[in-house]
């Protein structure tokens, strides 16, 4: 019989890596599988909810589907519930989500680009001032935001939650890195040799190459804008100006108060359902142009 050669060093090394580095991937996986249940549960949980009569979400298992689905029942009335007021709050919840998203990254995308390709007096002070907002919960803002609304007659208007969610620190200091990073500032040299004036050269050669960061800022600030529950709250007491968020907490203040029968309980999981919508049809349409952004974002020009 034949002996089997003894490992040598380098083999017992090589051999305790290969053990290591298959404990760790199967650690990681099984992390990255909690924390994947951990987020995708509660929507799974939502989602199977909608589907259900309210006997049925307080008598069956939560993560078990009915046999019957009353998907369409349960949209059926919220689709009549006072007059269709949901999509009122859905529409309102689109327009100041674009509106603030498109205008923000515009004001941000230029201002980023004042900071990164000009040289001015107080030019340190200006970004110094724009980092130190970062710090600042937008809740600590919200007395002072309302009190010039109020001033200003906003108060109980879509630009009274549009023009506070334009105006966004970070949008600032994000484009300003990422336009000093992704776009040479010799391409605005040969611009204005060629004759190209400050705003023709932003829009023509700066617009185009920072496209995949403006849409990953848009995504940002659409997200943030579409989730805001404190703002409106201050700014707005006519219900129908209400955001989604607004709107799906009316509907549970009202679980006590509505009449006998009111499928309440349906009305706000099947509502939660799809206020979540344009998120999931956001992101994978956006993908391609956030890993991009990400990527350009990560290499010096």
């Amino acid at each position: 019989m034949s002996e089997v050669a003894p490992m040598t060093d380098l083999q017992r090394m090589h051999h305790r890596s290969s053990s290591s580095h298959t404990l760790k991937t199967g650690l990681s996986m099984i992390l990255l599988v909690v924390m994947a249940m951990y987020f995708l549960l509660p929507l799974y949980w939502l989602i199977v909810s909608s589907t259900k009569s309210t006997t049925e979400l307080f008598t069956m298992p939560i993560l078990e589907f009915p046999a019957h689905l009353n998907v369409f029942q349960n949209l059926k009335q919220l689709d009549t519930y006072q007059g269709g007021v949901y999509w009122r709050w859905f529409l309102n919840s689109m327009i100041y989500a674009g509106v603030s998203s498109i205008l923000g990254t515009l004001i941000s995308a230029a201002a980023g680009y004042a900071i990164s390709r000009y040289t001015f007096r107080f030019q340190g002070v200006i970004l110094r001032t724009i980092v130190a907002g970062l710090a600042i919960p937008l809740a600590a803002l919200t007395i002072p935001i309302f009190l010039v609304l109020r001033d200003l007659g906003l108060i109980n208007t879509y630009a009274g939650v549009i023009l506070p969610m334009m105006i966004n620190p970070f949008g600032a200091y994000f484009m300003s890195v990422y336009i000093r990073d992704a776009m040479p500032g010799e391409l605005v040299d040969s611009g204005r040799v060629d004759g190209a004036g400050e705003f023709r050269i932003f829009w023509k050669i700066a617009v185009p190459i920072i496209r995949p960061g403006l849409v990953t800022l848009f995504l940002i600030i659409f997200i943030a804008v579409w989730n805001n529950f404190f703002l409106p709250l201050v700014i707005i007491n006519n219900p129908n100006l209400f955001p989604i968020t607004l709107g799906l907490n009316l509907l549970i203040s009202n679980l006590h108060t509505a009449g006998a029968g009111t499928p309440m309980y349906e009305m706000i999981m099947l509502g939660s359902v799809i206020s979540v919508l344009p998120m999931i049809i956001l992101f994978p349409w956006l993908r391609r142009y956030i890993t991009t952004g990400i990527a350009l974002g990560s290499v010096k020009s």
